[in-house]
């Protein structure tokens, strides 16, 4: 197993990965992308189950060589701008896949083939507005949480101001992934944020574990994907 972190991601935080005992590989960036979020592993790539990931066929060499054991596929090429360059950003969650109208057309088939429902928002950018724990979400992001409260376990928190290299401001979901059912890390000290009680509160009550290194600050760069 895995997880996959940008390549801009801070030493201090590689520092906790490894002396944390977790096992990472850091992304390369994508030539169709904006060079400010090239870098993010989840506007690249989808995991479609624990054995299973699609990935944008410009770094498919990269991932299928440093990634053995894992069955990848060769999916389409992102675009430039949005919202073309986020097909591969949805969120799967129970039963369900979310997003906007323009997904990756290989994940879209697996998710209708294995009788996941669609549930449609505006946002493109659904991973990186997302806090997706095991029973719920967190967003930020008002439109997500208008369309999904009647559908799904869904907590809106205040917006927060993250780190983006190149942007005003980027998504907190980009600077976090849960690393297996009990366990969730952030890529900088959480507990700063202004949302921080409710979050803890939310992770508690699913018995989900925060972890985080303590000297850096949050940095949106893409969500953190456990693969394997």
């Amino acid at each position: 197993m895995k997880l996959l972190i940008s390549h801009k991601s801070k030493n201090e935080f590689k520092y906790f990965l490894r002396k944390n005992k977790i096992d990472f590989l850091e992304t390369i960036d994508n030539p169709r992308l904006d060079k400010r979020i090239a870098d993010h592993p989840d506007l690249s790539l989808f995991v479609l189950d624990k054995d299973t990931i699609v990935v944008d066929k410009n770094v498919f060499y990269y991932y299928k060589e440093n990634l053995p054991g894992v069955n990848i596929i060769s999916g389409d090429e992102v675009g430039y701008r949005y919202p073309y360059d986020a097909i591969y950003n949805l969120v799967k969650f129970k039963s369900f896949y979310i997003h906007n109208d323009f997904t990756e057309r290989k994940i879209e088939e697996m998710m209708d083939k294995n009788f996941y429902k669609f549930l449609k928002i505006k946002q493109g950018y659904t991973r990186c507005s997302s806090i997706v724990l095991n029973d719920s979400i967190i967003t930020s992001d008002y439109g997500i949480y208008k369309s999904l409260k009647d559908k799904i376990d869904i907590s809106l928190i205040e917006k927060e101001d993250i780190e983006l290299d190149g942007f005003d401001s980027g998504f907190l979901g980009g600077t976090c992934g849960m690393i297996d059912k009990r366990t969730i890390v952030f890529n900088g000290n959480i507990k700063k944020l202004n949302s921080y009680d409710i979050i803890n509160k939310q992770c508690n009550k699913e018995k989900i574990k925060i972890i985080y290194p303590k000297n850096c600050e949050l940095l949106d760069t893409g969500s953190l994907i456990m693969i394997g």
